[in-house]
């Protein structure tokens, strides 16, 4: 006979969404499941929640604040000996009625396995918008990144008493309890889309920006690599030589993208601070044209160079993208380059290279706030980059030859050295 699938939700005043995710629950196809929700609101979730009169929904009202691993490892531990599988679900998604039982199949397959679905995302209103597709397989330094697998997921309970439940001083609770998970047991994708996320600005996630949700899960590859046991497979084996090789080729599109797109002439501020931004800034500053500054919110500085919401009056605004002939021009400049024709290289991070470079020269003084870095060319500039971007560190410049006109070169032993001729 089956036992209840525990379904968790930690519920924190979303009482204009609750209502649609109770009701999806309600819906699955397999009946044999428990919802607890442990709600720290101070809206109208108790009001909303006493329509609801399933004897399966356990309701919780606990007025004090609390973290989401808090409030799971509570759930997780009234779940304890009423079922065998579980999943941590979000007041503002919906699951779709296969989500269940297909969870529970999945799952048979191991004791200590964890199921992660594709799923659609849809608008704050409640409609839907694209599908997303996990890799298969999911590549393992992607996994180590910001690109890594959170919510949706399922996993047995067995394998979260192993890992000691979620953390509570982690952002990204989720990511940190999957890639711990990695360790131990084994991954299943499920490949149909098996719930609704709901992507608006009012999340716990993005309300405080894109930035602080890179550095949230960074924080959590981090503690996660550094625990790894003996014998685990390295995430991030030659990610060194990834790393060159994107930079690279990252720099040779921003050289192509700033000879077709402005003259390079020193003063521009640059719209942004993603990365982007970042190789048309170094772009400049290769050519001997400095930039001034950049646009945006999350920083007060980059790399030296001042941020701000907006350009000096009379200031010469440079954009990273290129439009119209330009673009078009530039897109055929790649390809006979051998280079992608679209600009995502230079968009993204990417995260797995990105963390492949930094995490384990992070590791060597996990304790440094000022870091200084020996090496040359665009790798120690995005070194640089990467640094300030998503470890939070303050770049003090270079030992040696400056890559970053804005960053000076010192000799200095009080900083804490990144070596890039000896890679961590």
């Amino acid at each position: 006979m089956p036992v209840p699938f525990q379904l968790l939700m930690p519920s924190y005043n979303q009482a204009h969404f609750i209502r649609e995710a109770v009701e999806s629950v309600l819906k699955q196809e397999d009946p044999d499941w428990e919802l607890w929700i442990l709600d720290n609101s101070s809206d109208e979730t108790p009001q909303v929640m006493e329509a609801f009169t399933d004897p399966r929904i356990h309701f919780i009202h606990e007025p004090r604040r609390m973290d989401p691993g808090t409030c799971l490892n509570l759930m997780l531990d009234k779940a304890k000996g009423r079922g065998r599988d579980f999943s941590y679900i979000h007041t503002d998604n919906r699951l779709l009625p296969c989500f269940v039982g297909d969870h529970r199949l999945a799952l048979a397959q191991h004791p200590l396995s964890l199921a992660a679905c594709d799923y659609w995302e849809m608008d704050e209103q409640g409609r839907r918008t694209k599908v997303r597709r996990r890799p298969e397989p999911f590549p393992l330094g992607r996994l180590f990144s910001v690109d890594s697998i959170g919510v949706p997921f399922a996993a047995t309970l067995e394998l979260a008493e192993r890992l000691g439940g979620f953390s509570s001083d982690d952002l990204a609770d989720d990511v940190l309890f999957v890639l711990r998970a990695d360790a131990i047991g084994p991954r299943v994708h499920l490949h149909k889309p098996q719930m609704e996320y709901r992507v608006h600005g009012g999340s716990r996630f993005l309300s405080g920006g894109h930035l602080r949700v890179h550095r949230a899960i960074h924080k959590s590859v981090l503690k996660a690599y550094a625990e790894r046991p003996a014998g685990v497979a390295d995430p991030f084996a030659g990610g060194f030589e990834r790393a060159r090789a994107f930079t690279d080729r990252a720099a040779r599109m921003a050289q192509t993208h700033l000879a077709l797109g402005t003259d390079p002439e020193p003063g521009v501020w640059i719209e942004g601070t993603g990365p982007a931004s970042f190789w048309l800034a170094w772009a400049f500053g290769d050519a001997g044209a400095p930039v001034a500054g950049f646009i945006g919110q999350e920083f007060e500085s980059l790399l030296g160079v001042p941020v701000q919401p907006a350009a000096p009056e009379g200031a010469r605004l440079v954009r990273p993208r290129l439009r119209g002939a330009a673009g078009l021009e530039q897109a055929v400049r790649w390809l006979l380059q051998g280079l992608p024709p679209l600009d995502h290289a230079l968009k993204r991070l990417p995260g797995d290279v990105m963390a492949g470079l930094l995490v384990p020269f992070q590791l060597q003084e996990p304790g440094a706030t000022r870091v200084k870095i020996r090496g040359e060319g665009p790798l120690a500039a995005y070194l640089a980059y990467a640094a300030e971007y998503l470890g939070a560190l303050q770049v003090a410049g270079f030992a040696g030859p400056s890559p970053w006109p804005q960053l000076p070169s010192f000799s200095t032993e009080d900083v804490t050295t990144w070596d890039l001729d000896r890679p961590a």
